[in-house]
């Protein structure tokens, strides 16, 4: 079975323990998820084009330490040059932007969230 540019994407935001949704797929209504997750936006490129990705840790609580504890999880995740994560005739480098990870505020007081910034890489021919 193929894996697709943007399967692999998923592949590596779902690998953390939490659930992942692209960011304009995240279930609403009756059937939003329970924090934590991570949102991610998708963005494909051809070979030897750098794209910018950003991704979301959304948590509940009034203290960043879960939060922040799972940006350094990923922060090492992409240590040493980042991760390469395989897809049907190539590979996704994925690594870190600059800065990796932010602090954003929200309305909801008890919402935590911390913006990711990614430099990725799709390496194939298409």
């Amino acid at each position: 079975m193929a894996i697709l540019k943007t399967q692999a994407l998923y592949n590596f935001f779902s690998g953390f323990e939490l659930p992942a949704y692209e960011e304009n797929t995240v279930p609403t209504g009756a059937n939003v998820p329970k924090l934590p997750y991570i949102t991610y936006a998708t963005a494909t490129s051809g070979f030897d084009n750098d794209v910018q990705i950003s991704a979301s840790l959304w948590y509940k609580g009034y203290s960043w330490a879960d939060a922040d504890r799972k940006a350094a999880e990923i922060n090492a995740a992409l240590a040493n040059g980042g991760k390469m994560i395989p897809y049907t005739g190539g590979a996704l480098w994925i690594r870190r932007g600059t800065p990796f990870a932010q602090h954003m505020a929200d309305e909801n007081d008890t919402i935590r969230r911390i913006y990711l910034n990614l430099t990725a890489e799709y390496l194939s021919a298409e």
